[in-house]
């Protein structure tokens, strides 16, 4: 359920006075009053304006700020409440993506629509030649030729130890 700016308001102020939570249809009364605990933590900060419905675009700086104050031992809860954030959701996600893909994955701007795969357009690469496309393409071979030969030379030594404790049993 989506509440706005005055019902959220009205809750908190009600809350406040009489430590009143209301129950809802649809939502326990256990739900309702940590989502009223959160708007207060909010309105206490940020006012009422903190209570309004916002559409941001998050700044590389603010992720980077975020994801960096969640590594240096912050909770989550801390670092979405500071940045006037009802959930800790968002910043989970730039922790998981900072995780997976590094500094760079905080860049990645998600929104929108994803393409299907089939109609993405194969762009030719303008900035490399042909040659030295060939040399990187060809340093990629030998990289993976390596890494089968190892993976192969491993299954092959563990298979070894498994056949020599067969024979000592």
């Amino acid at each position: 359920m989506r509440w706005t700016k005055e019902e959220k308001l009205k809750m908190v102020l009600e809350y406040k006075k009489n430590g009143f939570t209301p129950t809802v249809e649809g939502c326990s009364r256990k739900t309702m009053h940590d989502r009223i605990l959160v708007w207060a933590k909010i309105y206490d900060a940020y006012g009422d304006s903190g209570l309004e419905h916002r559409s941001r675009h998050w700044t590389y700086e603010v992720k980077t700020n975020a994801v960096q104050r969640v590594l240096d031992g912050e909770s989550y809860h801390e670092v979405a409440h500071s940045l006037g954030m009802s959930s800790k959701t968002q910043v989970t996600t730039w922790h998981r993506k900072y995780l997976e893909l590094g500094w760079d994955g905080l860049k990645l701007d998600g929104r929108g629509r994803k393409r299907k795969m089939g109609n993405k357009p194969v762009k030719p690469s303008k900035s490399k030649s042909q040659t030295e496309e060939i040399v990187e393409l060809r340093k990629r071979l030998e990289y993976l030729e390596a890494e089968n030969a190892y993976l192969k030379k491993l299954a092959a030594l563990v298979q070894q130890r498994k056949a020599q404790e067969q024979k000592k049993k």
